[in-house]
This record gives structure tokens, sequence and C-alpha cells, in this order.
């Protein structure tokens, strides 16, 4: 498929091969790199966003601040830092990074996502008002972390932010 977005493919290591269609990577199981942000306000609310009915994976379901695949030839926090722009408008110099982690899953279609994932965190001192990208994000709100586990628990979400739960928010 010549017109795929082009992600970089990795070995067990992290160590990048080159690029690949993000649909292949998911259909051969090969290894990427993922992103995902928290933005997290002074007063320990985490914003979450829900993504889009029309979402091919995780429709309707809630998500981490912002996330996604890291383009060929970005930087984990370069992706980070154009993901945060992107989806909900927030233009930053710079991320914490927060944790780093290996996860395997299957999408609901089948497709293998085998993915080295980094998490970055930003936090304000004021909730910004958000721009969504609307073919991505419906809503976005801010919950407090318990909320925040109860909907990891029993809600629609997406497994970056289950796997994002159990590696960073947990660990607070």
């Amino acid at each position: 498929m010549p017109d795929q977005e082009q992600i970089w493919h990795v070995d067990e290591n992290d160590k990048p091969i080159g690029p690949v269609g993000r649909d292949d990577s998911r259909k051969l199981g090969l290894r990427y790199r993922l992103v995902r942000i928290s933005v997290e306000d002074r007063q320990g609310n985490i914003l979450i966003q829900k993504r889009t009915a029309t979402k091919k994976t995780y429709p309707n379901c809630w998500d981490t601040s912002a996330g996604g695949n890291i383009d060929y030839p970005e930087s984990y926090e370069q992706a980070a830092l154009r993901e945060l722009s992107e989806e909900i408008g927030i233009k930053v110099a710079a991320l914490d990074e927060v944790a780093y982690f290996y996860a395997e899953a299957v999408d609901p279609d089948g497709n293998k996502m085998n993915r080295f994932t980094k998490v970055y965190r930003l936090v304000v001192d004021e909730q910004p008002e958000l721009t969504l990208q609307p073919d991505e994000v419906s809503e976005a709100r801010w919950v407090p972390l318990a909320e925040l586990r109860d909907i990891v628990l029993g809600g629609a979400i997406t497994d970056g932010l289950k796997q994002t739960f159990e590696h960073y928010y947990s660990k607070q």
C-alpha cells in the first residue's frame, strides 16, 4: 500500500530498522513505536479524550490526553509534541518522559499491535482551552485519578489507556 502513513519499524530492543507502512506493520505483526501524552493540572485532574465514532480502531472509546504512532523519521518527543498539538491544540516546547514499556496486543480486527511506548506528561497551572481535532476526538474531559481508575475498570477504553494506566497512573 504505497499511500500508507510511514512509521518506524524497530527490532526487539527498540533499535530502528527503517520505515514501514502503518497498516503493514499491524498485519505483519512488526514492532513499532508509539507515544502517549498525559495532560494533568495542579489539582490532580487528568485530561482524557474520547475517540470519534469514525475511528477504525476503538471508536467511541476513552483514551489518553493525546497519542499516536511515531511517523518516520520523527523521534519519540517530536511525535508527542505533534500529537498534542494536532489532537487537542496544546503547543509546548518540551514534555517530561514518565514511562517507557513494550506491550503486545491485538486490535478488534485481529491485527497485531507490538509497540514500544513512551508516555510523556505535561502539568498545567490552569486547564487550557482545547481545540479538538474533529476527525480524531469527539470530546475531552478532566477527571480525578479515582474516576480514571473507575473508567479503566469498567468503561469503553483503548488498550493504550489501559496500558498507560498500568505503567504510569497506577504507580501514583
